[in-house]
């Protein structure tokens, strides 16, 4: 037999198992099964499957973006230079 959890119906906290909140009305005795489904998952089912290889997140082939100046901002830093 699995192990034994408290749910409280108000808000679904999960406690383990307590004779005194086990006699609480507004709890409910549950299973691990219930209480925590990801454990009996079947394998194929968790998460993602397995990857065939990894990503290639290689960036050496993104070229430098070109310097770019306004004019304006040129022509104001170049004002009073000869």
């Amino acid at each position: 037999m699995s192990n034994m959890f408290i749910r409280v119906m108000k808000d679904g906290t999960i406690y383990d198992f307590n004779e005194i909140l086990a006699k609480n009305p507004e709890c409910e005795v549950i299973s691990e099964e219930i209480a925590f489904p990801e454990r009996f998952m079947p394998e194929a089912s968790k998460g993602r499957a397995k990857r065939k290889g990894a990503l290639n997140l290689e960036t050496a082939d993104i070229p430098e973006p070109p310097v770019y100046t306004s004019p304006e901002l040129a022509a104001e830093a170049a004002h009073g230079m000869p």
